[in-house]
């Protein structure tokens, strides 16, 4: 019988490490993240949320433990069909010289037809809907490299949405952004995951932001998890400071009531 579909689409960590010669810089971590929902993974610089990322995009190998996703070991995963279920976006993107915004996207259809595959009449109606969505469709003859930092990180949505995939994995894809362009970015994937169903995983730096836009919040330090909560929860004076090592404290946003968090 098969099973149910919120297993499917499910990643399961199990005492899961990941070790370097001489210094562990993740785990054991347990964890299970399941569809539907946008997750952000949030902690000091060198708390291992971009390991745990790497982990679970297949970028990383880890040194012990069990990784699961759809109920079948990571490892077990053939390249392609991974791709098909989940696009990652690293914190550094490759260079896209040359490219054109239509061009880089529609790389996204790789996993589906390979390098010798055709690129057929479903391909290019998957790429518009990519651009549609990330509203770069007046964009998408403009070369990747003259576009601001804002629409290139759009293009790069746009291009894991043109996988297809069910999950989406980013890594820091605000970092570079200025506030305004990090609210777009992040809108837009929460209403991606409202309305198409899509599971998001995010590292971010900005808690307050993390508190805004995501469902639940995993935070790391040390290379351990210190809470996995609904977002709201995790909103607490007690909490911030043991995540971040500093004094911090709590207050409603007058307009929207978010819990927003500061250091005391």
């Amino acid at each position: 019988m098969p099973a149910p579909a919120s297993v499917l689409a499910s990643f399961e960590l199990a005492d899961v490490r990941y070790d370097v010669p001489g210094r562990a810089i993740l785990g054991p971590v347990s964890l299970c993240l399941e569809p539907g929902r946008v997750y952000g993974l949030v902690g000091p610089n060198g708390s291992g949320k971009s390991t745990l990322m790497r982990l679970i995009a297949r970028d990383l190998v880890p040194s012990a433990g069990a990784l699961r996703f759809a109920g079948r070991a990571i490892g077990d995963w053939v390249d392609r069909a991974f791709a098909r279920k989940v696009a990652f976006l690293p914190q550094f993107t490759p260079a896209s010289d040359g490219l054109n915004v239509r061009e880089l996207v529609a790389l996204g259809r790789y996993p589906w037809h390979g390098m010798l595959g055709r690129f057929g009449a479903g391909d290019a109606a998957k790429v518009e809907a990519a651009l549609e969505r990330t509203g770069l469709g007046a964009l998408a003859e403009r070369a990747v490299d003259t576009l601001s930092g804002g629409e290139r990180q759009r293009v790069w949505l746009a291009l894991m949405l043109a996988q297809d995939p069910e999950w989406l994995l980013l890594d820091e894809p605000t970092s570079a952004l200025d506030i305004a362009h990090q609210e777009e970015m992040l809108q837009l994937l929460r209403r991606l995951s409202r309305e198409h169903g899509l599971s998001v995983i995010v590292v971010l730096h900005d808690i307050n932001l993390a508190a805004r836009y995501c469902d639940e919040i995993v935070a790391l330090g040390r290379g351990a998890i210190i809470a996995h909560a609904a977002a709201g929860e995790i909103m607490r004076p007690d909490l911030l400071s043991a995540i971040y090592g500093l004094p911090m404290g709590v207050f409603a946003h007058p307009v929207s009531g978010t819990p927003i968090g500061y250091i005391a």
